[in-house]
């Protein structure tokens, strides 16, 4: 019994007592193969994703970090500097010139292990994500500073993980190459603040008006805070969310021990006051304008470069004259005892009392920037050739508003838009400036411009008080004194179908240069619908040209690089005219407005001091006086001038475009000429001259004339005519029926019968007259009038004479004595009356 060995018992486990190691487990193999496939799939990971990026992280060339934009020059027409600017808007500043209390809330805002790290912050973007989570917003990046700089130096832009690890690599190689201060100025130097601001010095320049050395602590809170949304935070425009972004770097601060409680809690109480830099030559509608086709030609990327050489089309010396005629023009409307309005005078007293009492706390921090009211303006001057910009004002004061007026800003085009109308009818056929159209009241129900009954006012004529002639007018004198009534009744024939534009009208306003969209109505004939300033100039300048005008306007002709390489130069495609309307259409209508400008609606430019230089031109007033134009050309360029308000109101009644955009057209136009010399507008060849008698508008006759009396009380008998040309095959052939000759002396009368019947028929000459046969008829060798030729007089024929080798005639044969069969010929005898005799004195 003793030699007996107990049995194990066993169970589920296996037999009591006996212990498998640990290593010959289940439990064991399967965690040895799940680390085992951790590590492939980390290895494969790495080989496949993070040393190809690692490796592309190496090529990268860090002396781009330190390549900031340098100042762009920008040239005028003639090659002479006008400004040096930053595409970008970017002036550097060295790490000493930025305060220390900005570096301690950019750190705090952005990477608060800034001083730790070597480029990528894993604590802190653990932590990012947590107090992310807990406070249901971003309130923290999870980049760091080094890999912000790396993701604007390089153009790391992409959302993806890829991304985010090739940025940590950059940032790495960085953080090696470059000590902390060296990163943080290079970082502060290039950053986005918002606006146009790029770096810390545009940035306290725009938004505080002074440089970043002398930042405040609010201040630098509230800049440091524009970083993580700079378009949506900028303390110009939203003064409420910059607060709450500034205040909220405060308290980071506070948590990293930057700041004590009171001092965030004394800063948290100052208001936002904006005070941007005065204005300064970048800071133009001109200029920027520049800036922004530079960066439309190039793209921001390559634009960020900078030292660039920018050829523009600008005129310096007429850009300086449009400019000071706005303002100066626009200074005077605001004296007239109607106008109720803001004042540009009045903004600016408002203005610094808002910053005044911003300053001393009166006022609640989120009250926002005092916006301008006063009544603006704006001007272009574009050349007919070519589409060259040579002048640009977009508005009175570019600090005050930015947005320019005079290539963004879509308002209605008043009767400035109705010589198109005229354009669009005289290219159909049997319509010429003579056709006649009733000059009666025309029921508002058929334009419905103000409302949907009544009369349709003339407020186009510019004059108070207008009447209806209550008679037929001439198509050439409803658009010359800008009759509203008789438009509507052209376009009624001409432009509309049932009420609605014609698209063949749609078609030709295209081609002309307007490409903003009709309304679809009667009302478009009298221009309610809205365009843009470079659209018109565009336009106009077909009637300058013969129905030609430029492909495009372009402000920017060439662009060259730091080291002279053209990167741009202008298309000779884009400098060629294109055909927008028939030569004859066009030609008649610039006559017409030629004597709107000179006799019409515009003939008080003369007042305002127009030179003697052929131009052409039209008045644009909307109903109500809200939006007010003028629109004229010389043969050399085109000249349109807009003014109102922001947000449309009436400027004053009886405000007419021909007291107010005129005088400030008359001044541009006329510094124009000094560069852009007019020369005299000529028919086209193809048309056909004919004479009309400006009374009937039919074609004129030899008694188409008025009693003018002269100075000297006496009255003179004017020829009452001019000269229209129409299209070849035109029929128009009646005569005038007004002037008949009624009244003449008899013997006048009589010849002019006889010689208007011989002219009209194949009159046979008498049978006497053949013996003067053999004299040879003497013809014109010279134009019988110098000058100008009211009377349409022969013109002398060229013809070939037989001449001696001295150049003298040669003498004809003629027969003498008594001809054949017949009588001799008696020679005439000429009697005459002999002299006075000859009293000599001695």
């Amino acid at each position: 019994m003793f030699g007996l060995e107990p049995k194990p018992n066993t169970n589920w486990r296996g037999e009591s007592g006996l212990k498998k190691p640990f290593y010959t487990r289940v439990w064991f193999s399967a965690l040895l193969i799940l680390i085992l496939l951790l590590a492939l799939t980390a290895l494969g990971i790495y080989a496949i994703i993070v040393a190809p990026l690692h490796a592309k992280a190496q090529t990268y060339d860090l002396a781009e970090i330190k390549k900031l934009e340098s100042a762009s020059l920008i040239y005028d027409r003639n090659g002479e500097e006008m400004s040096r600017i930053y595409v970008l808007n970017r002036t550097p500043v060295t790490i000493k010139d930025i305060p220390d209390h900005f570096i301690d809330a950019l750190i705090s805002q952005e990477d608060s292990r800034f001083f730790e790290h070597d480029g990528a912050d894993y604590i802190g973007l653990i932590r990012a994500v947590w107090l992310n989570f807990k406070a249901g917003r971003d309130t923290q990046g999870a980049s760091t500073i080094t890999q912000q700089l790396a993701r604007q130096t390089f153009g790391l832009m992409e959302r993806s993980y890829r991304r985010k690890i090739l940025e940590i690599f950059v940032a790495q190689r960085i953080e090696k190459e470059y000590s902390k201060s060296e990163i943080l100025m290079l970082y502060l130097n290039r950053i986005f603040f918002g606006k146009n601001f790029h770096g810390i010095q545009a940035a306290a320049r725009g938004y505080f008006g002074k440089d970043a050395k002398d930042l405040n602590l609010w201040e630098s809170a509230t800049i440091a805070a524009l970083i993580k949304s700079p378009n949506n935070i900028e303390p110009i425009r939203h003064p409420e969310r910059a607060k709450k972004e500034r205040d909220w770097v405060l308290e980071r601060m506070v948590i990293e021990n930057h700041l004590s409680r009171e001092e965030a809690e004394a800063a948290k109480l100052k208001p936002i006051v904006t005070t941007p830099m005065a204005i300064n030559p970048q800071l133009s509608y001109a200029f920027d304008a520049a800036r922004e086709e530079v960066v439309a030609l190039l793209g921001e990327e390559r634009a960020f470069s900078g030292g660039f050489k920018i050829y523009t089309s600008i005129d310096k010396d007429l850009q300086s004259q449009a400019e000071k005629a706005v303002k100066k023009r626009l200074a005077e409307v605001e004296k007239n005892p109607g106008y109720e309005h803001q004042t540009y005078d009045q903004f600016r007293a408002i203005l610094a009392d808002w910053r005044k009492k911003m300053t001393d706390g009166l006022l609640d921090p989120s009250t926002p920037r005092p916006k301008p009211e006063y009544l603006q303006g704006a001007a272009l001057v574009v050349d007919n050739k070519d589409g060259a910009i040579l002048a640009l004002v977009g508005g009175r004061d570019f600090l005050d508003s930015q947005y320019n007026r005079a290539t963004g800003s879509v308002r209605p085009v008043g009767t400035a838009f109705i010589p198109f109308v005229y354009a669009a009818a005289f290219s159909q056929p049997n319509v010429y400036p003579m056709t006649p159209l009733a000059d009666e009241p025309l029921g508002n129900d058929r334009v419905m411009i103000g409302g949907f009954t009544g009369i349709l006012g003339e407020y186009g004529m510019e004059v108070p008080n207008p009447k209806w002639s209550r008679t037929k007018i001439s198509a050439r004198e409803a658009l010359v004194a800008s009759h509203n009534s008789a438009t509507v009744r052209l376009g009624e024939n001409t432009i509309l179908e049932r009420g609605l534009l014609r698209q063949d009208f749609k078609d030709f306003v295209k081609n002309a240069g307007i490409t903003s969209p009709l309304r679809d109505a009667a009302s478009s004939c009298l221009g309610a619908s809205e365009a843009k300033l470079d659209e018109l100039c565009l336009a106009y300048s077909c009637f300058a040209t013969g129905g030609k005008r430029p492909a495009k306007l372009h402000l920017i002709q060439r662009i060259t690089d730091a080291n002279d390489k053209t990167v741009f130069q202008i298309d000779e495609g884009s400098l060629q005219t294109v055909r927008a309307m028939d030569e004859i259409a066009a030609w008649q209508t610039h006559t017409c407005l030629d004597e709107a400008l000179h006799r019409g609606t515009g003939s008080q430019s003369k007042e305002y001091g127009l030179g003697d230089f052929p131009a052409a031109g039209k008045t644009g007033t909307h109903h109500e006086y809200k939006d007010l134009w003028f629109m004229g050309y010389t043969s050399a360029v085109t000249c349109g001038v807009w003014v109102g308000f922001d947000k449309q109101k009436t400027i004053y009644p009886e405000a007419f475009s021909n007291k107010i955009a005129l005088p400030i057209w008359t001044d541009i136009i006329g510094h124009s000429v000094e560069g852009h010399t007019p020369q005299e507008f000529t028919p086209p060849d193809s048309a056909d001259r004919i004479e009309i008698c400006r009374t009937s508008g039919l074609r004129a006759t030899d008694y188409c004339y008025e009693k003018i009396k002269g100075p000297d009380g006496v009255s003179r008998s004017v020829r009452n005519t001019y000269f229209e040309y129409l299209r070849p095959g035109s029929s128009f052939s009646a005569n005038c029926p007004i002037h008949t000759g009624e009244g003449l002396p008899a013997d006048l009368a009589a010849f002019h019968q006889n010689m208007t019947a011989a002219a009209s028929s194949e009159t046979v000459l008498p049978a006497d007259l053949t013996r003067y046969a053999h004299l040879e008829a003497v013809h014109m060798r010279d134009p019988i009038i110098i000058g100008d030729d009211p009377y349409n007089s022969e013109q002398p024929v060229l013809r070939a004479r037989p001449v001696n080798e001295d150049g003298s005639p040669i003498r004809r044969a003629v027969p003498i004595g008594p001809e054949e069969g017949g009588e001799p010929i008696e020679a005439p005898i000429i009697k005459l009356k002999a002299p006075p005799p000859m009293k000599i004195e001695l």
